[in-house]
């Protein structure tokens, strides 16, 4: 016996993965197996989800016998693995005492991601529901077909189905070059570039890490400084390269991926509640040193936004750990820039390549939780917007600390930029004057 290690239940190929990752990853099963033939294993996801699968050809009394010794009443599924293939899986669902309540056939797409899925139960006719999904499992289309009659659609966005069966939209597949790191999470992507987290080794050991991919004619030599800027208070740089992905067809895009800093990214610590005016200046200081070590070396930081920016919360305040910042530099290979439809690769709209826009946005973000152009309600994207979100651009009211408010006149809404060294300076005489 041996246990191996998979993204889904369907257990294809390049959905099996290291023991070692499963700590980080939404969702996988521990299958059991009997040389290579797999008995059974429990699907979990990182929310609390839990599914017993069974492989065999049919539910047997014995399998029902060896289900109760060993889960008791737990209702489980039986995956027929005479028929079971990358693109086809036959299911039994039963209850707790071996009942089979529903069979069901799912076909899935080149992505793995669910196409169809006939049903039936005890209530007599097939069920027939079609889905089309992108490749990171959002749907964009859901009808359902009772027999012969008529087929009803179902108005989008629609939960993600059968996440038990279906791979993730790279399941550890997709790698940074064909040896490099692997993508087991999507954070945020749309058809043209994204972000991910991913898993490495580094002296044996499996690691973290972010990765950035946009898609690309070939590298522009002037992001090759931001690449290469190495700092303490950046992420170090793992590996730069090419999206390797089996099931990719035609473009290649490329990606990069950066050690995952410890800590927290600062957006979602801003998202529970905004922060002091001691503890804005403070952090903002400490991000402002890291971007001026860049300037001495000829380039912008580039990645003062709250994704990217990691932070450590202690003492009632917060340390900067690393900056993740070179992100917003590959997303700039694309040709039209960042994507803002379907969705933006950053769920927040703090794009911006001068460091000084950077910084002043990053400031109002921790005081007010808002945005200095678009108002809370448009902030984030939701999966069911269809439009262009810059429409909705326009200059937002000052929430915060009073004494501040000159300084974001001439920092974000002045007739002229204002240079990053005389932001630092006014952030620093505040700071004192406390």
């Amino acid at each position: 016996m041996s246990i191996r290690f998979f993204t889904s239940a369907s257990l294809r190929p390049i959905e099996e993965i290291p023991g070692e990752t499963t700590q980080w990853l939404p969702r996988w099963i521990a299958v059991e197996f009997d040389g290579e033939r797999p008995l059974t294993g429990v699907w979990r996801s990182a929310h609390g989800a839990r599914r017993v699968c069974w492989y065999a050809p049919e539910v047997s009394p014995e399998l029902v016998a060896a289900h109760d010794e060993r889960y008791g009443d737990e209702p489980f599924w039986v995956i027929d693995l005479s028929r079971l293939t990358d693109a086809v899986v036959s299911m039994t669902e039963c209850d707790g005492s071996g009942l089979a309540l529903a069979r069901h056939v799912w076909t899935f797409d080149r992505w793995s991601m669910p196409l169809r899925d006939e049903r039936r139960d005890s209530s007599g006719p097939i069920v027939t529901s079609k889905y089309r999904c992108l490749t990171d499992g959002f749907v964009l289309d859901h009808a359902e077909q009772i027999a012969a009659g008529a087929s009803k659609d179902y108005p989008r966005p629609h939960r993600f189905p059968i996440p038990e069966l279906a791979g993730e939209p790279y399941p550890c597949g997709g790698t940074i070059g064909r040896d490099g790191p692997r993508i087991i999470e999507t954070i945020q992507q749309n058809q043209y570039q994204g972000r991910y987290y991913t898993v490495y080794q580094a002296g044996g050991e499996w690691r973290r890490g972010l990765a950035t991919v946009a898609t690309s004619k070939g590298w522009k030599p002037e992001i090759r400084p931001l690449l290469d800027f190495a700092d303490p208070g950046v992420a170090p740089l793992v590996r730069s390269g090419e999206l390797y992905d089996p099931r990719r067809q035609g473009y290649t895009p490329l990606g990069l991926v950066e050690a995952l800093p410890d800590g927290r990214d600062l957006d979602a610590v801003i998202q529970e509640r905004p922060r002091d005016i001691s503890t804005t200046l403070t952090l903002a200081l400490e991000v402002a040193a890291v971007a001026a070590r860049a300037h001495a070396r000829g380039h912008q930081l580039g990645g003062i936004r709250p994704e990217l920016v990691f932070v450590r919360e202690g003492d009632g305040g917060l340390a900067l750990t690393q900056i993740a910042h070179r992100g917003p530099a590959i997303i700039s290979q694309y040709y039209g820039g960042e994507a803002i439809l379907f969705p933006s690769v950053y769920a927040a709209d703090f794009s911006s390549p001068d460091d000084a826009t950077g910084l002043a946005q990053l400031v109002w973000y921790m005081l007010t939780g808002g945005h200095p152009f678009l108002a809370t309600e448009n902030l984030r994207w939701d999966d069911s917007w269809q439009n262009f979100r810059h429409k909705l651009r326009r200059r937002q009211p000052w929430t915060g600390p009073a004494l501040l408010e000159p300084l974001f006149e001439r920092a974000l809404f002045g007739p002229s930029p204002m240079e990053f060294g005389a932001l630092v300076a006014e952030l620093t005489r505040l700071q004192a004057a406390r």
